[in-house]
């Protein structure tokens, strides 16, 4: 009798976890839909101090003309997709995007489950509030390096405003893209 106690207060956790996931993606409904824009390199950010400096400094060489930016959020089985397509910067997409597709949404958060991209990253992460989501992806390299990025979009009225952080492998540079999107449907 206690063993099916056991597994019944379980299973009750388990739908009651399932729902509130289900309630943190309800707020999806208003941004589901493709957005469209472009986006522009905006500038590197030294993640630590050197003293002394260095006798060559990096100097940014990135591309600073404009390149197109699309996202689509949809919900599956109430759960969140997010399709992305970069067509510059050093994380570019592939012509097809990529779509990762997030778990239970668990206090704003949830975690990759899946994703139908290459190279694929080795992990993700979903962030949800109330005006904007972000995701987090960590890429690794045939060469052992790796890159990770950030994705954000902050919702206007027209569509959203994009930002993408990309951090090198030794974690000292974070190079960022900055511009905006309008939704498309």
């Amino acid at each position: 009798m206690i063993g099916r106690r056991r597994t019944m207060g379980a299973a009750g956790v388990s739908l009651l976890l399932a729902s509130a996931a289900r309630a943190q993606y309800l707020q999806w409904p208003d941004w589901i839909g493709s957005y469209s824009g472009a986006m522009r390199f905006h500038r590197s950010i030294p993640l630590e101090d050197i003293f002394p400096p260095p006798k060559n400094p990096h100097v940014d060489r990135d591309d600073r003309s404009p390149f197109g930016a699309q996202f689509a959020i949809s919900a599956v089985d109430d759960v969140g997709v997010v399709w992305l397509r970069l067509d510059g910067g050093p994380m570019q997409t592939s012509s097809n995007g990529e779509t990762l597709r997030f778990g239970a949404l668990i206090d704003g958060v949830a975690l990759l489950a899946s994703a139908d991209t290459r190279p694929a990253p080795r992990s993700a992460t979903l962030t949800v509030r109330p005006d904007y989501f972000g995701t987090e992806a960590l890429f690794a390299h045939a060469d052992g390096t790796f890159w990770r990025r950030h994705f954000t979009a902050r919702f206007t009225p027209s569509g959203a405003d994009m930002i993408v952080w990309v951090f090198d492998a030794a974690g000292t540079r974070a190079r960022t893209w900055r511009g905006s999107a309008v939704r498309r449907s």
